[in-house]
């Protein structure tokens, strides 16, 4: 039962932190499809750091779009993955208790006189 709600936390985390990278990576993918060769900063004379200009041409509105549809595709891999990892890490972090316990039953039977 540990494991499986270590699994389904660790899980989570896993499934939240790819789900951000891969939005971070998407928006950036459809910044540089949208402004071409243009920098992504910008530094002024003013020491002033500018994230996106003002000019910045509308994106393109098609009916499907292949980034939008390999982001899903993606996404929909990173929910089975998410759990495989989150699975494998818990089982990492119980293994130390486990041998933990394993030592002090058998302490606990020498000490009994068991075997």
């Amino acid at each position: 039962m540990t494991r499986l709600r270590l699994t389904c936390l660790y899980g989570g985390v896993f499934m939240m932190a790819g789900t951000v990278l891969l939005a971070v990576v998407h928006l950036l993918a459809v910044q540089a499809v949208s402004r071409g060769n243009d920098p992504v900063f910008e530094l002024r004379a003013e020491t002033e750091v500018v994230l996106a200009p003002a000019a910045l041409p509308a994106p393109r509105q098609e009916p499907r779009d292949p980034l939008v549809s390999s982001t899903l595709l993606v996404l929909a891999a990173l929910g089975p993955l998410s759990i495989a990892a989150g699975y494998v890490t818990a089982g990492y972090a119980l293994s130390s208790l486990r041998q933990i316990t394993h030592s002090a039953r058998q302490a606990v039977r020498a000490d009994r006189g068991g075997p």
